[in-house]
């Protein structure tokens, strides 16, 4: 292989013999140290050779002596090659322009951005990342390693468990993992957990503070689950009642659900639009003119181009709008009864507090009306029924 591009390097040529001394001019060739390689006979009077580009005027004295002549029928390697370029070195000069232009876009700085903060502020992020050459504009090559730069930025900014930097392309993009400080525990001011809903206890667990029900029990909206006065009754100790009650409530909820519903239908019918985007912007190329269909949905296929690894601020796009039609469905009672099931599921879970779950449902009433079914809903719940109050204290 090195053999072969020093040839390539020197240049050689491709040459076609003629004569009907042919076998004699080439050993003379070789006796004489000119390199000859690639040897083919046509015939006894024809014959091809390669030869090196410094060897071939040494041969033409030989073609006297042993009457050949010879035709060129190849130019190879770099002499050859200069040459072109010469003739050619304004089309040279701009191809080359352009992969050096083409090497600088796609290694500047066109964005910053910053994740991950809440309580930092990103202005200081991005001032101290100035300070390190990170600004928009700047070539990428001329930046730190990453690691140093996480590094320098982490011994700057504090208030940060973590930051990490990386090139994206043409962006820089800066990850911020602030620290995590717990708030300090307020004193708790003396106070009962009371029933915010009519309900019947289901479980309790009193963490701080006198129960005053247990399971099974009935219990209405204010009363009193976990007490904050323990001890004695003549000198009671006002606490913040700690705790979790779970209660069983009971909902009703009514629902229509209509039968003939609209359903969206591809009818085969596309249009497509081409783009070439550059940076922010895209610009629109192919697909002009009045859209045959009215309803479509659309769906888009950006391609952006890439170089080692590196998302460059180029690439084009293709849109595809699909003709749709709305078409009208209608809902079976089955079907519309479990529609029905779950709009109420969904109704009493907003009404539910954290954690709450269904245990129980029933259908009371079902009936259908002007294209529309009416249900009754009867549901159990297990919920969280326990809210704070405060206790006043005499004196205060």
């Amino acid at each position: 292989m090195q053999y072969h591009w020093t040839k390539w390097f020197n240049g050689f040529l491709v040459i076609v013999l003629k004569g009907k001394r042919i076998e004699r001019l080439i050993n003379i060739a070789v006796q004489r140290n000119i390199q000859i390689w690639n040897i083919t006979r046509f015939d006894h009077e024809r014959g091809r050779i390669s030869i090196r580009l410094a060897d071939f005027y040494r041969l033409r004295p030989l073609l006297k002596e042993t009457g050949c002549r010879i035709r060129i029928i190849g130019k190879h390697g770099f002499p050859f090659l200069l040459t072109k370029v010469k003739k050619r070195y304004t089309f040279f000069i701009g191809f080359v322009g352009f992969l050096v232009m083409l090497f600088l876009l796609s290694n500047v700085i066109w964005s910053i951005e910053v994740i991950g903060t809440e309580k930092i502020s990103k202005t200081e992020i991005l001032t101290e990342a100035q300070k390190l050459g990170i600004e928009q504009g700047k070539f990428s090559f001329m930046l730190d390693e990453p690691d140093k730069i996480q590094s320098e930025l982490m011994a700057q900014i504090p208030e940060a468990s973590w930051i990490g930097f990386q090139l994206k392309g043409t962006k820089a993009q800066i990850r911020v993992v602030e620290k995590v400080i717990p708030d300090p525990k307020e004193a708790l001011s003396p106070r009962h957990l009371v029933a915010r809903k009519t309900a019947v206890i289901h479980d309790l667990f009193a963490e701080q503070g006198k129960p005053m029900v247990r399971p099974d029990d009935f219990v209405r909206k204010g009363d009193i689950l976990v007490s904050g006065l323990i001890g004695k009754e003549e000198s009671p100790v006002a606490v913040a009642a700690k705790g979790k009650v779970e209660g069983e409530v009971w909902y009703e909820t009514d629902v229509v659900v209509p039968i003939q519903r609209k359903q969206a239908v591809y009818t085969g019918e596309k249009h497509r639009n081409y783009y070439i985007i550059l940076g922010d912007m895209q610009i629109k190329l192919w697909g002009f003119g009045d859209i045959p269909f009215q309803e479509y949905e659309v769906k888009q296929n950006p391609w952006m181009v890439r170089w080692r690894e590196k998302d460059l601020p180029i690439g084009w796009k293709t849109e595809d709008l699909h003709s749709v039609e709305h078409k009208i469905h209608k809902v079976n009672p089955q079907e519309a009864q479990e529609l029905a099931k779950e709009a109420a599921r969904r109704d009493i879970i907003s009404k539910m507090g954290n954690g709450g779950y269904i245990k129980e449902e029933k259908v009371l009433l079902q009936r259908e009306e002007n294209d529309k079914v009416y249900i009754k809903m009867h549901v159990i719940a297990i919920e969280d029924i326990a809210v704070e109050q405060p206790i006043i204290l005499e004196g205060e």
